[in-house]
């Protein structure tokens, strides 16, 4: 059964599995590293089928509140997975409605999304766009010497 919840610093060994096997960390160890330090400041949602992690997203603050501003940090789907756009799709939905409640529940606006993602991330950037975000800006050997990272982002109405 499909289920989406609010994770923990204590959820780090199941979701350094998906991490491991979507980014370029050494070792699940290392994902898990990452994930303690990250779960401090971000808000994560993670998508489980039983007992595995087939999907997360966190966001971040950017800014003072009233900027409303905030950073989409991770986007995460297993791919072998029935249907991973499915997945991002209700993880996108669920991370802007929760958002934009943080917000309000201060007295502020959730105005503008953006993200950081690699050149070559085709998947991503073609889900950017269908979400209806667009690219601002690239910045050149951003991480690596020559991987350029592009900057999406979208205002809210």
């Amino acid at each position: 059964m499909i289920n989406i919840r609010k994770a923990s610093c204590v959820d780090s060994r199941i979701i350094s599995q998906l991490l491991h096997k979507k980014y370029s960390f050494q070792s699940p160890e290392e994902a898990e590293g990452i994930f303690l330090t990250e779960c401090q400041n971000n808000h994560f949602r993670i998508v489980e089928d039983g007992e595995k992690v087939i999907g997360l997203i966190s966001w971040r603050i950017q800014g003072i509140l009233n900027h409303g501003v905030i950073e989409l940090a991770r986007l995460a789907v297993d791919p072998d997975i029935l249907d991973p756009k499915y997945v991002k799709e209700m993880l996108f939905d669920v991370m802007v409605a929760e958002a934009d409640y943080y917000y309000k529940k201060y007295g502020f606006k959730l105005r503008k999304i953006y993200s950081l993602i690699h050149e070559d991330n085709r998947v991503v950037k073609d889900f950017f766009i269908d979400k209806g975000m667009e690219q601002e800006a690239v910045l050149r050997d951003h991480y690596r010497r020559g991987q350029d990272e592009l900057v999406f982002s979208m205002f809210l109405a």
